[in-house]
């Protein structure tokens, strides 16, 4: 995986939702901001205001209609699958890829659990930055493991970093299986399966449609230019919807639930009045182990 699809897109998104109204926003993060670099912190202080704020989010929605919408919407799902983890007792987060992510701070009693986070050792390493900065600490239930998930196993860094299979666990991987191999995508995928009955996965993919090609919705060819260049493309691997069941049961997970732009658009946006697009080339999986 690119250390580029980390990039700061999404956690500007979260950043820019926390300056709405609290009756309008689809969450709380007032952690953010505090994991942007000056560049990009500038435009959220600018973004404090609501005539350029609204102004910012046209321009965002003429260049690529639904972006905002689908990655705001998407973290709200992780939220909420996330939380009812928690109820239910599990004991352990293994969040994948998981960025400037803010969750281990910002969902509550997520103290009390395990919380492992993976991703690019250069990029763990900023963000302890940003969290020795302008948070503190970093809380005593977090582990940071560095890993590629391109030529490292997953398995053995986990264990390394005292991960046990045997932990009721709720493993998200959110934003990442577009920018990994299929090999890389089915690898862990594999790993997955083997945790303990209960267990569950988040992850969200792109539709192979868009990938190869064959469907690009309105307004966004520059997306597809953008990650698929013939040269160096961004994004590898899609999946079609029809064959996520049969897929996930090769691996003897379960499937829950496939979400996208319309449960989305009925869960999230309209009960908040918004008018706001929802993209359509991603969509989230819900899965449990058997």
């Amino acid at each position: 995986m690119k250390q580029s699809s980390t990039g700061y897109g999404p956690t500007i998104m979260r950043a820019m939702e926390n300056l709405l109204p609290e009756d309008k926003r689809l969450f709380e993060d007032a952690y953010s901001e505090k994991f942007l670099p000056p560049f990009w912190k500038f435009w959220v202080i600018l973004m404090r205001s609501p005539k350029m704020l609204n102004f910012l989010v046209k321009i965002r929605e003429k260049l690529s209609p639904g972006v905002i919408g689908g990655l705001i919407c998407r973290t709200r799902y992780v939220d909420d699958v996330l939380k009812n983890a928690i109820k239910e007792g599990a004991g352990t987060v293994v969040n994948l890829g998981a960025g400037m992510d803010t969750r281990a701070f910002r969902i509550p009693s997520i103290e009390n659990i395990q919380y492992f986070e993976l991703d690019f050792p250069e990029l763990q390493k900023v963000k302890r930055t940003y969290i020795d900065k302008n948070i503190g600490e970093v809380p005593s239930n977090v582990f940071f493991v560095p890993i590629d998930f391109n030529s490292q196993d997953l398995g053995e860094e986990l264990k390394k970093a005292g991960y046990a299979l045997s932990s009721k666990t709720l493993f998200i991987w959110e934003g990442v299986t577009q920018y990994i191999s299929k090999e890389a995508v089915n690898n862990t995928i594999k790993y997955v399966a083997q945790a303990s009955t209960g267990s569950k996965i988040i992850f969200t993919y792109v539709l192979e449609s868009f990938i190869n090609g064959s469907h690009i919705p309105d307004g966004l060819n520059g997306l597809h230019k953008l990650t698929l260049k013939k040269k160096n493309p961004l994004w590898f691997c899609g999946f079609d919807p029809a064959e996520i069941y049969e897929y996930l049961s090769k691996y003897s997970l379960c499937l829950i639930e496939d979400v996208g732009h319309e449960e989305y658009l009925e869960r999230y946006i309209k009960p908040k009045g918004r008018d706001l697009a929802v993209f359509e080339i991603e969509r989230a999986v819900l899965a449990a182990v058997k």
